[in-house]
């Protein structure tokens, strides 16, 4: 039983070692670039090898040489033809022209087309002569053509498209024709085809490259254009990185995530959905919980105990310790996320595979883990999203109160937040003095249902990529906003 539970969920691996070899390419595409510049004896060479070991960049580059283990672990287990395949059709999908001349009395013509029908998203043909084609040869064991011959007419184009779901006109690993001239003049056919991968769900792998380069191409930015903010910041996220609550709250949320593959939420088929859900809700809160601990901890303690004095005598003002803090807040976060993001990714991808074993349903591909992986990837960023945003009210919150107050304040605006819609649409019609309260909580709080997507993922429907730019954009003024706040309760201080 147990080599046949293993052998099935072989299937889920595709997407997971796709995420896996994104990080391990993007590492080695960093540290080639990291060994050429680290050998001079530049400043800024010197500023990222001490960055090495301190701060975000040294939990970061654990978190790729595992991926890159995993990904070199896995290897022997996926489909490496299929794969890549679709990467290198990826960058050459497109359209495909060819002219072809009939001879006259042509019969049964063959012309192989050297393409292969999984990657046909669209067939078509328009010939100058009344010309017969036949797409489908009959294959050994099967004694008749699943389609009829294609008549074309003269002038008149003739197309296939997949994405009406019409039965594909071609059979085997290769499309071939067998075209008929009746006509007794020669001819000549135009066939056009557009060609896309066999398996879109391979850019999984670009897209993590990419995103772990953007991740850190920004770390370097701030490290070198703004090194006393960074360096407050290294400090800070070195700070929440060894708090036992980031610690517990990373090892809880893996071990939950992955418990949740074989927890029963009798949904009746729709248990990868519930996953989801639940995967998705316990890392946002485990991520605000860390958030608002380390703002405590971080900047409330250390204006108490008078360490923030210290800091402030070096030359670092108090504008670069107030934004340094909220980065470095920002980068802690942003490494929880991403390790408790990849265990979802991952768990879901399993599940695909465990809930049909479960519910007795046809055994999925690995497309489909990676898809249901990929509708996964929205909900992280917005609940990152969310985190940063409560770090800076978090921060702000802290530059005058202490660790009890801010929590308390925190989780007041947290839910306040997600209920400002409904206090909003509740005081329509009313008095005077309700429709003044519920304007003044949607002018001043932030309006975290923006954030909220387990409503989509339930129900199944994609969230594009212009509500997240919109997210990414809201997130950021407000998270500004509060920093400015945050500067202005700071400012004034008495630190002594």
């Amino acid at each position: 039983m147990l080599p046949l539970l293993a052998n099935r969920f072989l299937i889920a691996l595709p997407p997971i070692w796709l995420v896996a070899a994104g990080a391990g390419i993007a590492a080695l595409l960093v540290g080639a670039v990291w060994l050429a510049f680290t050998r001079s004896a530049s400043r800024g060479a010197a500023e990222l090898r001490e960055s090495l070991h301190e701060g975000f960049l040294g939990p970061m580059a654990w978190l790729l040489v595992s991926l890159s283990a995993v990904a070199v672990a896995l290897t022997p287990l996926v489909p490496l033809g299929q794969i890549g395949r679709s990467l290198v059709r990826l960058v050459t999908a497109g359209e495909e022209i060819r002219t072809i001349e009939v001879p006259a009395d042509a019969e049964q013509m063959p012309l192989e087309l050297d393409l292969r029908p999984q990657e046909i998203a669209s067939f078509g043909m328009q010939a100058d002569r009344r010309l017969v084609i036949r797409t489908q040869q009959p294959i050994e064991g099967f004694a008749l053509v699943k389609v009829p011959d294609v008549e074309l007419t003269a002038g008149e184009p003739w197309e296939w498209l997949r994405s009406e779901g019409e039965t594909s006109p071609f059979l085997g690993a290769r499309a071939s024709l067998e075209i008929t001239n009746p006509t007794g003049e020669p001819a000549q056919l135009t066939i056009r085809s557009t060609l896309v991968p066999e398996y879109p769900q391979v850019a999984i792998l670009p897209w993590t490259v990419l995103v772990v380069l953007a991740i850190l191409a920004g770390f370097a930015a701030v490290r070198l254009g703004l090194p006393r903010i960074a360096a407050v910041a290294a400090v800070t996220t070195k700070e929440a990185v060894a708090q036992p609550v980031f610690v517990v709250a990373m090892v809880v949320g893996a071990v939950a995530l992955v418990t949740f593959i074989v927890i029963p939420y009798n949904t009746f088929g729709e248990d990868v959905k519930m996953l989801k859900d639940s995967g998705l809700t316990l890392v946002k809160v485990l991520s605000l919980l860390v958030v608002v601990w380390t703002a405590s901890v971080s900047v409330a303690d250390e204006i108490e105990g008078r360490t923030a004095l210290t800091v402030l005598s070096k030359p670092v003002n108090r504008v670069q310790f107030v934004v340094g803090k909220y980065l470095g807040l920002a980068a802690a976060v942003l490494l929880l996320v991403l390790v408790l993001g990849t265990v979802l990714m991952a768990t879901t991808s399993l599940k695909v595979v465990y809930d049909a074993r479960e519910a007795a349903k046809t055994e999925p591909l690995w497309r489909d883990c990676a898809d249901e992986m990929i509708t996964v990837v929205p909900g992280l960023v917005l609940s990152l999203l969310e985190a940063i945003l409560l770090a800076a009210v978090s921060v702000a919150v802290s530059t005058r109160l202490g660790l009890v107050p801010n929590l308390i304040i925190c989780f007041t605006v947290y839910t306040l937040g997600h209920l400002v819609p409904l206090v909003v649409q509740s005081s329509v019609g009313k008095f005077a003095i309700v429709r003044f309260v519920g304007q003044l909580f949607a002018t001043v709080l932030p309006v975290l249902d923006h954030f909220t997507i387990e409503a989509a993922v339930v129900g199944g429907v994609a969230v594009p990529w212009g509500y997240l730019a919109w997210a990414t954009a809201y997130a950021g003024l407000y998270s500004t906003v509060a920093i400015l706040v945050a500067l202005v309760l700071f400012q004034d201080r008495d630190l002594a």
